[in-house]
């Protein structure tokens, strides 16, 4: 009997111990292996400089930017490649301001920022060549925002519609060029036809708070 009556005391011991276990709260993100301190999003620091892109050009402030990361806020998700890096995002490149977010096939994923949408391709196949299913977003100030390699049918929008920061515009794919599933965005000025010209951009609810955008890095969409 004493045996069993020290093993409930100590089982009480440890059950009073998670109740009273007063750790910050973390978020479950969408690599199962990692965790982000979600209550650092109230301390977002940007440590701004003028830095320059790969051509000279300037990186915007992020404190007050235009933009926010292109999924929902509270999610966290792995960066591919990002600006300057490799493979078309190379500084030779068009894309060379791309960013790459390596969300799941299926995920849905929301406008950066407001605007009209000015095109949408979704009738290319899922998988395969090509530009693959995207569309263009007009922020109606000389800028348009790409979202490529939706699957075939996978854009919740259409042409002409107005679309507020925030909503949600399709799910993500590996449509064209694509080799795995991830959403490739970038920002062109000028006009959105091919070879356009992209720019350097910044995301005001990126945690951590890097001014520019690292490739292979875990970020979270911080509430703003």
């Amino acid at each position: 009997m004493d045996k069993v009556k020290a093993f409930f005391i100590l089982l009480a011991l440890m059950l009073s111990f998670i109740a009273c276990d007063k750790r910050k709260p973390f978020i479950v993100v969408k690599d199962p292996d990692k965790t982000v301190d979600k209550d650092s999003c109230g301390h977002l620091n940007f440590h701004y400089e003028k830095q320059e892109g790969c051509d000279g050009q300037i990186y915007p402030d992020p404190s007050t930017s235009e933009y926010i990361l292109p999924f929902r806020k509270g999610e966290s998700y792995l960066t591919g490649l990002t600006n300057c890096s490799s493979s078309y995002h190379a500084p030779d490149k068009p894309d060379r301001y791309a960013f790459d977010f390596n969300l799941s096939e299926g995920n849905e994923f929301i406008a950066a920022r407001g605007g009209v949408v000015a095109k949408v391709v979704e009738d290319q196949s899922s998988e395969g060549g090509g530009a693959g299913n995207y569309l263009v977003i007009n922020h109606l100030d000389g800028t348009y925002a790409y979202y490529l390699h939706s699957p075939k049918k996978g854009i919740y929008v259409k042409k002409g519609q107005t679309v507020q920061q925030g909503d949600v515009l399709g799910i993500v794919g590996r449509s064209g060029l694509a080799g795995y599933p991830h959403l490739h965005f970038i920002v062109v000025k000028g006009s959105y036809a091919w070879p356009y010209h992209s720019i350097p951009i910044t995301f005001r609810n990126t945690l951590p708070a890097d001014v520019i955008i690292k490739e292979h890095t875990l970020y979270m969409a911080c509430n703003e």
